[in-house]
């Protein structure tokens, strides 16, 4: 892996874990922005090729399903609550230990698959796409959430306002 993609992903990473951190307020139109950058890093770094084997594609699918069940996991503990008629989320110790676990998990998981041969071809495009799916995973679910509570659907909706 070149020095320049791994500057890439330990950025992208912190800036993960710094955002997971911070209160923010949870709008519905804009739950996707993080997964989109994710996977537009993703493909426009490069990293990515279809598996070649059945073993690639049994481990590409092993990363998807190991990115949705983090991510729904994450959705379900990221603390969830309503602040003068806006709802906020904010991860917590262990959401942020489920999100560096799951990349270091995936970068295992390219590792044993490039010295057993399985494939070569892995990158960290790949792990950013993976990252992208576990964040939309997360944020859809701590959409469904916050909506009950009173999350806008829009940052123009009025605070507090009847649906």
């Amino acid at each position: 892996m070149p020095a320049s993609s791994l500057i890439i992903i330990l950025a992208m990473v912190g800036y993960a874990v710094y955002r997971q951190s911070q209160r923010h307020e949870v709008v519905g139109s804009s739950r996707f922005k993080l997964a989109i950058i994710y996977g537009i890093v993703g493909i426009a770094i490069g990293g990515y090729h279809v598996p070649v084997n059945g073993l690639a594609w049994l481990f590409l699918g092993i990363s998807i399903a190991l990115s949705v069940v983090v991510g729904l996991a994450r959705g379900r503990y990221t603390r969830i609550w309503n602040e003068g008629g806006r709802v906020y989320a904010q991860g917590t110790a262990l959401t942020i230990g489920l999100f560096l676990g799951m990349v270091v998990v995936k970068f295992g998981l390219g590792t044993i698959a490039y010295f057993a041969g399985i494939n070569d071809s892995g990158g960290i495009g790949e792990v950013l796409l993976m990252i992208a799916v576990m964040i939309a995973f997360q944020a859809e679910l701590v959409w469904r959430r916050a909506e009950p509570l009173g999350a806008r659907e829009s940052s123009t909706d009025a605070v507090g306002a009847a649906r």
